[in-house]
This record gives C-alpha cells, sequence and structure tokens, in this order.
C-alpha cells in the first residue's frame, strides 16, 4: 500500500470513524449493465437484567411472625400476663397452644429479559432446636409468581417467564404440633435468590 494512503486509512481508523464496504462496477464499452453493492452490518445489544422483590421495596427485610398462647383446660384459662402461683382450675389435660401470625401476606414481583431464569429458595439455621422444622411452614402462592416449593422443607426452584411481569402474594402458614415444641424463641431467614442466564 502506497505510504500516503496507508497513512489516511490509520488515521481515519484512529479517529473512531466506522468505515462502509464500497465496491464499484464498470464498463468499458458503457453499455451493458453495472452494480455496485455496499452493506452494513447492524448490532444491537441489549443489556440483561433481572429484579425480584419480597415483601417491602428497596432494603427493608420483612419479618413474619407468629404468636402463640396457651389455653389450660378445662374453664379455658389463658394466661395473658406473667405471673407466679397463680390459682388455675385445671383439669389435668394438656394444655392447648395456638399460633397468630403478624405479616405472614407478603407482595411479591419479578421480571427478567434473560433467557432462561429461576426463582430458588434456601433456608438457614434455627437459633435454637426443639421448635418447628422447615417443613412446618408452608407457602401458598397467589397471582402469577409461584413460590419455589410448597413449603420450607422442600425449597425448589419455579422458572420465571421472560419478558413477562410476575406478580401476586406468598402467603405463609405455620402448621405442625405447636404443643409438642420447646418454649422460647425461634428466628431463621429464608434467602430467595433469582438468576438469569
Amino acid at each position: 500500500m502506497h505510504a500516503l494512503a496507508l497513512g489516511a486509512a490509520l488515521s481515519l481508523a484512529c479517529t473512531g470513524q466506522a468505515l462502509a464496504e464500497s465496491q464499484y462496477g464498470f464498463s468499458s464499452t458503457g453499455s451493458g449493465t453495472v452494480s455496485a453493492t455496499a452493506k452494513v452490518n447492524l448490532s444491537v445489544v441489549i443489556p440483561k437484567l433481572i429484579l425480584l422483590k419480597v415483601g417491602t421495596s428497596n432494603t427493608t427485610q420483612d419479618t413474619v411472625s407468629w404468636a402463640a398462647s396457651l389455653s389450660i383446660p378445662a374453664v379455658p384459662t389463658v394466661p395473658t400476663t406473667t405471673a407466679n402461683n397463680t390459682v388455675v382450675p385445671w383439669d389435668g389435660t394438656a394444655p392447648t397452644v395456638t399460633t397468630t401470625p403478624t405479616g405472614n401476606v407478603l407482595n411479591v414481583s419479578a421480571w427478567t429479559n434473560a433467557g432462561t431464569a429461576t426463582i430458588n429458595c434456601a433456608i438457614g439455621t434455627w437459633s435454637a432446636t426443639g421448635g418447628p422444622a422447615n417443613t412446618s411452614f408452608t407457602v401458598t402462592t397467589g397471582g402469577t409468581l409461584p413460590h419455589p416449593g410448597g413449603n420450607l422443607g422442600s425449597c425448589a426452584s419455579t422458572t420465571i417467564t421472560s419478558n413477562t411481569l410476575l406478580t401476586g402474594t406468598w402467603t405463609y402458614a405455620l402448621t405442625g404440633t405447636a404443643s409438642s415444641w420447646t418454649a422460647g424463641t425461634y428466628t431463621n431467614a429464608v434467602t430467595y435468590t433469582a438468576q438469569g442466564v
């Protein structure tokens, strides 16, 4: 290549200009059909995004809690305040334990443009032993975003449909035999992970 032409080519390359393809058609007789074509490549890059919301937006981590109350038969008598040596008409049968949830219905949303995406869950280690099992916590779905598993003991993986807003509610319920659990406070955390590939 001529030094001047090479310099011009390098100069264009350094400026970041796009160089189009060029051709020519020629007929030395001045007759017939001549043609020239030029091709331009097209490129579109769409960034990949995945969104997941369980409960409140931003950095707030919601707490689903259950308060237990004991009923002493036969009247029944429900202890409500701290007390010692309090007279009670107990008939000698086992008390019943009732659990009442607070904040157990969470709004959920997910969206992604990834070709393949999933949500899965993982439950951590309980703060103490003697309480409910992971399988005692069931989760039912309302809406279009399914919970990954019917209970927290069977956390599985569920598919997210691409380019579709999935919304709904997850309702947590506590099952099992509360009267068989040892007195204490039991805490844990469930981590939900949405992943697109």
